[in-house]
């Protein structure tokens, strides 16, 4: 990897950072599932994350997730009317 390249990697803790999360538990599991890919610094033993490709991911949704992602059903319509 050159020079240049490896100054756009990232730690995983500051991945976890960026990306909201308190402990990089969720950092790990998206390299597991491949959303992440890791790379290496020479010299280095650990994993590192392109910080371009840490941005590129979705943002979440916020929890709960607001209600106009979802449709009502008429069925809960009905139910709301019994109480």
């Amino acid at each position: 990897m050159t020079k240049e390249k490896e100054d756009t990697l990232i730690s995983q803790k500051e991945a976890a950072a960026i990306l909201g999360f308190k402990t990089n538990q969720q950092v790990v599991k998206y390299i597991k599932e491949g959303i992440l890919k890791t790379y290496e610094k020479q010299g280095s033993k650990r994993k590192w994350l392109n910080l371009e490709e840490v941005y590129e991911l979705p943002n979440p949704l916020a929890i709960p997730p607001p209600d106009h992602y979802f449709q009502t059903l008429k069925v809960n319509d009905r139910w709301k009317k019994k109480e």
